[in-house]
């Protein structure tokens, strides 16, 4: 059976990537068929969550063309049932971290 999560984990995770990307619009996770289970957008991003969350379990990157945007997408759990998409605005200062993110989702316990 799998384990249920808590509105506040997740809330927290999202909020744990907020924090290590300052360029940070928008972050969703969804399940396999791109049901949305959480997100945390941007009042400045024009995309609806339904569209964020389709795009999080495309393989290609043709939903969301926009050339300000960097899409970062992970498989959060080990059997690929969960997704993580973060968008984040282009910018070289903020690409360091990317390897803290890869340890983040390693970290988390929710998936």
């Amino acid at each position: 059976m799998d384990k249920l999560i808590n509105e506040s984990e997740v809330s927290y995770f999202l909020y744990r990537i907020e924090k290590n990307f300052p360029n940070f619009v928008a972050g969703i996770i969804t399940d396999n068929h791109g049901f949305p289970i959480a997100s945390k957008i941007s009042k400045k991003l024009w995309i609806l969550e339904n569209t964020l969350a389709l795009s999080a379990i495309t393989k290609n990157k043709g939903l969301i063309q926009d050339s300000k945007l960097v899409q970062i997408k992970r498989n959060l759990d080990k059997s690929k049932n969960y997704k993580l998409l973060v968008l984040l605005e282009k910018s070289k200062e903020y690409k360091s971290r990317l390897k803290p993110l890869k340890g983040l989702i390693k970290s988390q316990e929710l998936f």
